[in-house]
């Protein structure tokens, strides 16, 4: 039985989640921290960590979306968030660098499952004329965890050390577990998915449907290009305000939360917005806006333009993730939504640690500006690809054209 937005488990679940993507960032801040306090970690092995939280991403794509599509998102998710209570209290011993950054990966393989779950969960909850709104509303959880998540865990460190702050993210964790059961989800599973053993031609029909599917596969694409430039943002940043806005760190403070305001803000207005904004054309627009205001943002010296250019940016982001999730669980039977959906987080993961991994070399042969410009007029292109490539034909087709 679905659900309605207007639903007090429906709202109960959201808000769980919230607090859940909280938790999470608050983890991710707490790691780092203790990394650099506890066993005095360089720039590199704060990047190592960075890595070892996306690459389970990354390599567990294709299998965590069979796993979705056999058992259900609902478990999927509780089976998601039980690895991250684990994960969340061994942090309490760990008690080398080691131990830190393989617990950090399990974290990851919490994050791998989570994300496509939690996204193939809306088509379940809510009938489909709520689907767009419901989708805005489960990406602006994550949104607005961006700006409180750092707070709530650098507050939780001040109060309690970090092994407090591990606790605390824990708790959050078990939160969403409880509040699951509340939950009514419509179950759908692939007819056929009993009467084979998984393996990995199973695990990679999402990529085969992408591939095959024109409105799936240009979605992942436009995705995965803003992805690498997320990527490359998150290396040239604290760059950019030190060698080229010549700046304090409170300055990228002050930036960062300018754009996660906006983003939420955004975020807001494309839930208000729902059905309207959940087409590919408005994606399109989305992933050339972006390439746009990090140009803006990014490429010039001027402190004034970089805030105007990163609350831009926020607003662009908020204005991709709910559409691009309604049309791919729209344009895909619901039966391998767990595998679609994993294939686009696996894919907009790659393109974000290649962003991470090759951006040091543009910037080292460009400067900052110049290199990000450069990404930012590459993003732009896609846009004018997928919007001659044709956005405007781009429409929900049967699912018997899908599967056949």
């Amino acid at each position: 039985m679905q659900g309605s937005l207007r639903s007090g488990r429906v709202r109960a679940f959201l808000v769980a989640e919230a607090f859940s993507a909280v938790g999470t960032w608050a983890t991710f801040i707490a790691i780092w921290g203790y990394a650099a306090f506890e066993f005095g970690a360089t720039a590199g092995d704060v990047t190592l960590f960075g890595v070892a939280l996306t690459l389970p991403g990354v390599l567990l794509g294709p299998f965590v979306g069979t796993v979705i599509d056999r058992i259900g998102p609902r478990a999927s998710l509780g089976v998601a968030k039980a690895i991250g209570v684990v994960a969340s209290l061994a942090l309490l011993f760990a008690d080398d660098f080691r131990s830190l950054a393989l617990l950090s990966m399990v974290h990851g393989v919490a994050g791998a499952l989570t994300v496509p779950a939690l996204q193939s969960l809306p088509p379940r909850l809510v009938r489909d004329e709520e689907l767009a709104r419901t989708n805005a509303l489960v990406s602006l959880t994550d949104e607005v965890a961006i700006i409180a998540g750092p707070v709530v865990g650098a507050v939780a460190i001040g109060w309690f050390g970090f092994r407090g702050a591990f606790v605390l993210t824990a708790a959050t964790y078990l939160l969403g577990i409880l509040v699951l059961p509340i939950v009514q989800v419509r179950d759908v599973v692939d007819p056929a998915s009993h009467e084979r053993r998984p393996g990995m031609r199973d695990a990679l029909e999402g990529l085969r449907l992408v591939a095959r599917t024109p409105v799936l596969r240009r979605v992942v694409v436009a995705m995965s290009s803003v992805h690498l430039l997320y990527g490359a943002a998150l290396l040239a940043e604290p760059l950019y305000v030190r060698d080229v806005l010549e700046r304090p760190p409170s300055t990228f403070a002050a930036l960062q939360a300018v754009f996660g305001v906006f983003l939420v803000a955004g975020g807001i207005a494309v839930a208000r917005l729902g059905e309207r904004v959940a087409s590919f054309g408005w994606v399109v627009l989305g992933v050339g806006a972006s390439g746009v205001t990090a140009i803006v943002y990014l490429g010039t010296p001027s402190v004034v333009v970089a805030f105007v250019g990163v609350a831009a940016w926020g607003v662009c982001t908020a204005l991709l993730s709910g559409p691009s999730r309604t049309l791919l669980q729209r344009n895909a039977p619901e039966s391998v939504h767990g595998r679609v959906i994993a294939t686009d987080t696996m894919s907009g993961t790659a393109a974000q640690l290649l962003g991470i991994l090759s951006t040091g070399a543009l910037i080292g042969a460009l400067g900052v500006s110049a290199a990000m410009s450069l990404l930012g007029g590459v993003v732009v292109l896609v846009a004018v690809w997928l919007r001659r490539s044709g956005a405007r034909a781009v429409a929900p087709v049967l699912v018997a054209e899908v599967v056949g």
